[in-house]
């Protein structure tokens, strides 16, 4: 590892100089005052015993000092990282030990920097803790980007796209768990972290969303830019805070500046994700309190001034630059209740393939439950839509007749995965616009019977489908599909299937493979999905085939399309369905069902 001079010199020459048009902008906040970078204390040179101070703020914008002790080094914790163990003392510290809060707080002996306090201990007595050495901070964070880039690679889940893409039509969203396993921002990554995420108080079906990350959410009221007391100084020991979700509901992280050098800030000692280049919101922030807690105890945190960006987020902290601008993801959210009422809410989202499209599932059961009853009858329908640069808009269309905000939230969740998750290209959201109409009935269709008036069809003939449907009540209806039999469907057996979107698309009725070239491909099978407000009839017959490059290619030997692929299954030896034809019937309420009948085609 380089020594501590070297580092310091990679990290920081060539500072940016003050952009005039952000002056306004710093000027909400404290000036960070001109002052001569600290000097280093290496790993090697502590020893148990040694003794220092460190610097935070308890309450309001004060910075204050606390004392602690250096009890020992855990040495590689991970392969050339380590950490240095403290007992500390000091201000409220005796009754609370390590607050949630202190992540970042610069620690010195004899003046010297040493690194930055990181972690406390569920459950402890004393306030005993972990600091992240400043060597390897610097090391890290190093690469700090002046802007966000585009053109990074996508780090992609240990997941298949096409099983991504399926989950999506089937309107699911592939748990957090699962996309991360085995990854280090799972919930046995860094180090066995809990991170305090603050803001809205979250209910259950949306904390369900976030679990298989080891992300820990307080409610500690909402953020706000203006009134809420002085901010701390721009300075090591300064609080700041960094927003995920911002505007009409609030999540964020809060912690403690660690080194400052020009325009470059290092806050935290551990990561927020750890995804590498970020572009979040950083405000300055100020402490509204502390809350003792038997398990971990934290800092009541709250924004005060924008202050710029944070850009980079890695296993030994966090960095950012003063005066940038950050770019997130607009949401809004309309909400119609029963025609009596409108309500708009607007939000802005962090950017990330594996964040964002949890962040919206989040924001729409939060919306939703706190305007909608939560007993009774009434249906909530969506539409909306996604807009990518470069791309055609995605058209969103779901609706639910149960009260259940988590299902419309896990649809529009699965789509935005679909997209984010796409393994072509970073996918750019200019905007995802939502609108919800709550209706006191219950729009319901059970898909109770299917029949034909002949069970023999020719091929070019156009067959009445009759299909029974039964509302909540009983009542039963019939309604007719034309269901066109083509002229290059093959003689002999076939099946007709009929049910709703969800219902057919679990079945996956059409199993040859597509491979999908770009994110227009993905684009366009989101866009032509099937819906659970509409019944639908597909003719499926059992034939050959496989695609290649998007387009079907049928008549080949089942061996040849195991090649070509079925989502990266070579294993099977079987003859593959295909749909031959299909038939919708717009019903403007929830389906639900499956019917199947055997047919023969001459």
């Amino acid at each position: 590892m380089p020594d501590a001079a070297r580092l310091h010199a990679m990290l920081f020459e060539n500072p940016m100089r003050p952009l005039t048009r952000l002056l306004p902008l710093l000027a909400l906040c404290t000036v960070v005052q001109a002052q001569s970078s600290p000097a280093i204390m290496s790993l090697s040179e502590l020893r148990p015993g040694m003794k220092g101070q460190g610097r935070t703020v308890f309450k309001g914008g004060k910075i204050e000092r606390f004392d602690f002790e250096v009890l020992g080094v855990q040495r590689n914790v991970a392969p050339g990282s380590s950490l240095i163990l403290v007992k500390a003392s000091g201000g409220p510290l005796a009754e609370t030990g390590i607050l949630a809060g202190m992540s970042g707080s610069p620690c010195y002996i004899d003046g010297k920097l040493i690194g930055a306090l990181s972690r406390g201990f569920a459950y402890e007595k004393e306030p005993m803790g972990a600091i992240t050495p400043i060597e390897e901070m610097l090391e890290q964070l190093r690469d700090l980007p002046e802007a966000p880039s585009f053109k990074t690679p996508l780090i992609l889940p240990k997941i298949e796209p096409p099983k991504v893409l399926k989950s999506a039509l089937r309107g699911e969203m592939i748990p957090m768990a699962e996309l991360l396993a085995g990854s280090a921002m799972g919930p046995d990554g860094v180090a066995g972290m809990n991170f305090p995420v603050f803001g809205t108080e979250l209910g259950a079906e949306a904390k369900a969303l976030w679990q298989g990350m080891p992300l820990r959410f307080v409610g500690s009221g909402a953020l706000s830019s203006t009134g809420v007391g002085e901010a701390s100084p721009l300075e090591p020991g300064g609080m700041a805070v960094i927003s995920l979700l911002q505007g009409d509901m609030d999540m964020s992280a809060s912690g403690t500046i660690s080194y400052v050098s020009g325009k470059k800030v290092m806050l935290f000692g551990h990561p927020l994700f750890n995804l590498g280049q970020v572009d979040l919101p950083m405000w300055s922030a100020t402490v509204a309190g502390t809350v003792a807690s038997y398990n971990s105890s934290f800092k009541l945190a709250q924004a005060v001034a924008p202050i710029g960006a944070l850009r980079l987020d890695r296993n030994s902290g966090v960095a950012g630059l003063l005066g940038a601008e950050a770019k997130m993801v607009p949401l809004r959210v309309g909400l119609n209740l029963g025609g009596k009422r409108n309500l708009n809410f607007r939000f802005e989202l962090m950017d990330s393939a594996f964040v964002t499209p949890n962040l919206v599932a989040t924001v729409l059961i939060q919306t939703l439950n706190a305007h909608i009853r939560g007993q009774g009858f009434q249906s909530l329908s969506l539409q909306g839509n996604i807009k990518l640069a470069g791309q055609n808009p995605i058209q969103l269309e779901c609706m639910v007749a149960d009260l259940n905000a988590g299902r419309l939230a896990q649809y529009v969740g699965g789509i935005t995965q679909a997209v984010t998750l796409n393994p072509f290209e970073k996918a750019v959201i200019e905007g995802i616009s939502l609108n919800v109409k709550a209706e006191e009935r219950l729009d319901m269709t059970l898909i109770s019977g299917v029949r034909t008036l002949k069970a023999r069809a020719k091929r070019g003939e156009v067959l009445p489908v009759l299909v029974t449907l039964q509302n909540i009540q009983g009542v039963r209806e019939t309604a007719t599909f034309n269901v066109n039999v083509p002229s290059s469907a093959k003689p002999g057996k076939a099946t007709l299937l009929v049910g709703d979107g969800f219902s057919l698309l679990a079945t996956d009725p059409d199993e040859r493979a597509i491979e999908l070239t770009g994110l227009g491909d993905v684009v366009r099978i989101l866009n032509g999905a099937l819906r659970n407000n509409h019944a639908y009839s597909l003719l499926v017959q059992t034939q050959a085939g496989a695609g290649l490059r998007g387009s079907r290619i049928e008549g080949i030997p089942p061996t040849v399309s195991n090649l070509l692929g079925s989502d990266g299954d070579s294993t099977t030896n079987r003859l593959q369905r295909r749909i031959v034809s299909r038939a919708v019937l717009p019903l403007e309420r929830e389906v639900r069902g499956l019917v199947s009948l055997e047919l023969e085609i001459e």
